[in-house]
Formats: structure tokens, C-alpha cells, sequence
């Protein structure tokens, strides 16, 4: 995979990591509403300044554009911290109706 099919999955990546359409972002950064449409599906290539303010807008560093290893058609990727808290909430509903379960036999 090269380094501009790397960019665009990463690209992809973060900023449905951030929960931003296309046109979100396009306009967070100050273009038209179809540049990162245009980044994401072609082959073009955004200038350094400009990956600079996707990296800013996404809150990640731009080397994390281009990361090989943080791709996620190379690597499985997820949420760590969703998925901590979505195991932790089903194991504390189950705690939570096993003990009430129990103290109403009990009591």
C-alpha cells in the first residue's frame, strides 16, 4: 500500500473517529464541502499546510496520517476506551440484578 492510499484510510479513520461527515471537516478547515470527498476517493493529495489543519481539526498529530501500522485495512482497530466501558456496564448490570436477585430470596 502506498503512502497516499495510506493517508486516505487514515484519513477515513480519524475522522469518522471524530464523528465528522466529509463535508464536516471540509468546512472545519476552510474549503468547499467536497475537498476531503475529493482526498478520500482520488488521488489527490492535500499541501503540508493543509495537513496540518486536518491534523489540528481532528486533534491527532499529522504523523498519524501516515502511519502504516495505525491503517486500519493493515491492523484491527477499535474504540479501547468504548469497549472497556461497554464490558463494564453489561458485567455491573449483571452484578446489579444477580444481588438483587439473591437479597429477595434471602430477605
Amino acid at each position: 500500500m502506498g503512502v497516499r492510499d495510506i493517508f486516505k484510510e487514515n484519513l477515513r479513520y480519524w475522522r469518522n473517529k471524530a464523528g465528522l461527515t466529509q463535508e464536516q471537516l471540509s468546512e472545519k478547515i476552510g474549503y468547499g464541502t467536497g475537498y476531503i470527498s475529493e482526498i478520500e476517493s482520488r488521488n489527490m493529495f492535500p499541501k503540508p499546510e493543509t495537513i496540518d489543519a486536518i491534523s489540528k481539526a481532528l486533534n491527532i498529530t499529522p504523523a498519524q496520517l501516515f502511519e502504516e501500522q495505525g491503517c486500519p485495512k493493515n491492523t484491527i482497530t477499535f474504540d479501547k476506551e468504548a469497549f472497556v466501558k461497554e464490558i463494564s456496564n453489561g458485567l455491573f448490570e449483571r452484578l446489579n440484578e444477580n444481588m438483587i436477585g439473591y437479597f429477595e430470596e434471602r430477605l
